[in-house]
């Protein structure tokens, strides 16, 4: 019994091992954010922030006790860490990224909505994402999220007695809008497989959403600044769209709507905004009305048949 417990042990540790060194995700340390504002403690802004990247499955995040450590070892702040360059960071092995930043913004607002007021909490966070092997800021965001928090009459005052907590859906929602456009900035979802019908895409549960849509295009050669040699983009194909349907917990599948062009492993499959996706979604409707009518008319040759078919080509060109 004792030789198949430590046989089954150092398996375990065995087989850790190799997953942990086949993994390529990129380590991420979330460090402290400070505040304009006395007495708001932001510890939570950093435990939304550290939620929400593991969500997307694509990190491995550092331990916020760890980081605290190194930082005490090497006598210095986040900001006197980043401030002093690469050569600063190099007491930083195994770290990719470093996340730091501010509150900016931190208030209540009452707004008079005819027959009522409305209380709005509003939260600012400047975010400052670095590559710790060169000391670059790969990402820079200014965040802004207000949301109503509560109701009262028009002549009560909505904002009485309103707690602190009152901000902790806006910093989930911050910390969301943080962790798409890292992850976005660095690993953009893709299509992994591709068939006639659907596509499987190189993110799932917690970071997709069912019934999202996304548009899936091709990019082509990058160009870079000829001043500084710096990559500035590429040029993106729009190749069609694509709806999720289904949402595992790596991988997602999504049925091709429309296409251009066939779709392949590589591809990339831009998310869009709320109004992105409701002015998809309307375009959708009004495609498939047009295909329809294009089917009633032309059961019969003649020229209603050749203006629905006009008409359909109109409504159902992806630009």
């Amino acid at each position: 019994m004792k030789i198949f417990k430590i046989t089954a042990w150092l398996f375990f540790v065995f087989f850790t091992s190799v997953s942990w060194a086949q993994s390529n995700k990129p380590v991420v340390a979330v460090g402290t954010f400070d505040s304009s504002f006395k007495d708001y403690d932001t510890r939570n802004i950093q435990t939304a922030i550290e939620t929400a990247l593991s969500k997307t499955g694509k990190f491995t995040l550092m331990e916020r006790g760890r980081l605290d450590q190194l930082l005490t070892e090497q006598n210095m702040s986040i900001e006197g860490l980043v401030d002093g360059g690469s050569q600063s960071l190099g007491g930083f092995g195994g770290v990719d990224y470093l996340i730091y930043g501010r509150v900016t913004q931190l208030g209540l607002e009452s707004k008079n909505l005819l027959i009522m007021s409305e209380c709005r909490a509003k939260l600012g966070l400047d975010i400052r994402v670095v590559d710790v092997s060169t000391g670059e800021i790969r990402l820079s965001e200014n965040i802004s999220k207000d949301d109503g928090v509560n109701t009262s009459d028009s002549e009560s005052n909505p904002c009485r007695g309103i707690g602190i907590e009152a901000f902790d859906n806006l910093s989930a929602a911050a910390s969301r809008g943080l962790a798409e456009s890292l992850t976005q900035n660095l690993f953009p979802v893709k299509i992994a497989k591709a068939t006639d019908e659907e596509v499987y895409l190189n993110y799932g549960k917690g970071f997709l959403k069912k019934d999202e849509i996304l548009k899936v295009v091709a990019l082509g050669e990058g160009f870079v600044d000829p001043d500084t040699g710096e990559t500035l983009g590429a040029e993106e194909e729009l190749i069609g769209l694509v709806k999720v349907y289904s949402l595992k917990p790596s991988f997602s599948k999504a049925r091709i709507i429309m296409q251009n062009a066939p779709m392949s492993a590589g591809d990339v499959a831009n998310r869009l905004t709320k109004n992105e996706q409701k002015n998809m979604a309307k375009f959708i409707k009004k495609c498939e009305s047009a295909q329809k009518n294009e089917a009633k008319r032309c059961q019969k040759d003649g020229s209603k048949c050749d203006a629905a078919t006009e008409k359909r080509e109109e409504a159902c060109t992806l630009r």
